[in-house]
C-alpha cells in the first residue's frame, strides 16, 4: 500500500512529465510554421496546446508546496502519515489538478497563447506589439492576444512562484529547528534505561533524515525554477539563457535521484567497492526488473524492500502507533492489528506470527 509520500511523488511527476513533454521535447515543433523558427511547423492549435501544458507545470510547484507541508507537519507538528492522508491529502490531489486545469485555461478566452522567441506562452501576437513589457514598440496594434493581460498574467504566475518558493524556505527552516531542539533535549534529558535511550536515537535520526530529504527536494525547486528565471531576466548573456532552459528541463530527474537516494546509499553501504554513480544505476535497473516480474506475475523469491524511498519508512512506523490515530475510520474497535504483518504483508515470517497469534483475544 502507497504511503501519502509516494502518492505526491506520483502526482508530482505526472504533472512534471506532461509538462516537459509538451513545452521541452516538443519545444519549437508546436510553434507556427509562418513564425519562421527553426523547427516551427505547427499552427495556431498546437501552439495553444503547448502553452496550456507549460502552465499546466503549476502543478509540479503545488506538489513542491504538499510534499514541503506533509514534512513539516510530520516532524514540526508531529502529525502521523495517517492524520495526514485522512485530514488534507486528498483535499490537496484534488485542489492541485482542479488550479492547474483552471489556471492554464483562463488565456484560452483571450487568445493569450502565442508564440514568443520559437516557443508558446502567454504574450501577444506579435509579441513586439502594444506595450506589452519592455518588448512593445507602443505603435503596432495586436492581431491576437492583448499586451495588458499578458503582462499582468504573468507577474500573477511569477508571484505565485516567489510565494511557493517562500513557504518551501520557511518550512525547511522549521523542520532545522524542529531537529535542532529535539537533539538538545536529548542532550539534556537522561533516559530511564537502555532501550528509551535507543529510542529516542531512532527518532532523532528518522526526523534528520527527513530534514535532509526535505532540503535536497528544496534544493531542487531552487535550482530547477528559480536559478532559471534570474538567467532569463537579470542578464542578456546567451549562455546563461541555454544554461536556464536545461535547468528548468531537469526538475524531474533531480527528484528522482533524491527519491532513489536513500536505497542507492543502502545498497552502496552493503556493497563498499561500489561507487555511488554505479549504485544508482544497479537500484534504477533493478527495479524495473522487480516490475517486470511482478507485472507478468512469475514468482519473486527475494525480500520484498517496502521503504517509501525517503528513509523514513521507521519514523511513519513509530508515529502510526501513536494511540490518536492507530485506528482507521474503516476498521472495527475491536479488532486487532499486527503492525509487523501491516509493514510487511508478504513476509513469511510475519505470516507465521499472525497465524501463530490468530486465536489471541482483541485489544
Amino acid at each position: 500500500r502507497l504511503d501519502p509520500y509516494q502518492r505526491i511523488m506520483a502526482g508530482y511527476s505526472i504533472f512534471d512529465i506532461l509538462y516537459s513533454f509538451f513545452y521541452w521535447f516538443l519545444g519549437s515543433w508546436m510553434t507556427p510554421n509562418e513564425t519562421g523558427w527553426y523547427g516551427a511547423v505547427g499552427n495556431t492549435a498546437t501552439c495553444t496546446m503547448q502553452g496550456f501544458f507549460f502552465f499546466i507545470g503549476s502543478g509540479t510547484a503545488m506538489y513542491q508546496f504538499t510534499l514541503s507541508l506533509q514534512m513539516l507537519l510530520l516532524v514540526t507538528f508531529v502529525w502521523t502519515p495517517q492524520k495526514f492522508e485522512r485530514l488534507l491529502e486528498y483535499k490537496l490531489h484534488t485542489f492541485i489538478g482542479v488550479f492547474a486545469v483552471i489556471f492554464s485555461s483562463i488565456p484560452l478566452f483571450f487568445g493569450g497563447y502565442n508564440p514568443q522567441c520559437g516557443m508558446c506562452l502567454v504574450a501577444p501576437l506579435p509579441y513586439w506589439c502594444g506595450n506589452w513589457v519592455h518588448l512593445g514598440d507602443g505603435t503596432t496594434e495586436c492581431e491576437r492576444g492583448n499586451d495588458l493581460f499578458s503582462h499582468v498574467y504573468r507577474i500573477i504566475f511569477w508571484f505565485f512562484i516567489s510565494s511557493i518558493s517562500l513557504f518551501c524556505t520557511g518550512a525547511m527552516v522549521s523542520v532545522y529547528r524542529s531537529v535542532y531542539l529535539e537533539e538538545q533535549r536529548m542532550v539534556q534529558y537522561r533516559f530511564q534505561n537502555e532501550e528509551e535511550a535507543e529510542e529516542g536515537k531512532a527518532s532523532n535520526s528518522e526526523s534528520k533524515r527527513i530534514q535532509k530529504t526535505l532540503l535536497l527536494y528544496t534544493s531542487s525547486f531552487y535550482i530547477c525554477w528559480i536559478t532559471p528565471v534570474v538567467f532569463w531576466n537579470a542578464t542578456s548573456v546567451p549562455a546563461l539563457h541555454i544554461v536556464g532552459d536545461m535547468l528548468f528541463s531537469m526538475m524531474g530527474f533531480f527528484n528522482m535521484v533524491v527519491f532513489i537516494q536513500p536505497k542507492c546509499i543502502k545498497y552502496q553501504t552493503e556493497h563498499p567497492d561500489c561507487s555511488l554513480v554505479a549504485c544508482y544505476f544497479y537500484v534504477i535497473f533493478s527495479e524495473q526488473i522487480k516490475f517486470g516480474q511482478r507485472f507478468t506475475g512469475i514468482e519473486r523469491t527475494d525480500e520484498i524492500n517496502f521503504d517509501d524511498g525517503i528513509g523514513f519508512e521507521t519514523y511513519n512506523h513509530r508515529l502510526s502507533e501513536c494511540p490518536e490515530d492507530d485506528e482507521d475510520e474503516d476498521t472495527p474497535p475491536s479488532e486487532p492489528k499486527n503492525d509487523g504483518a501491516r509493514r510487511s504483508s508478504f513476509s513469511n515470517a510475519n505470516e507465521e506470527f499472525v497465524n501463530a497469534n490468530a486465536d489471541a483475544p482483541p485489544r
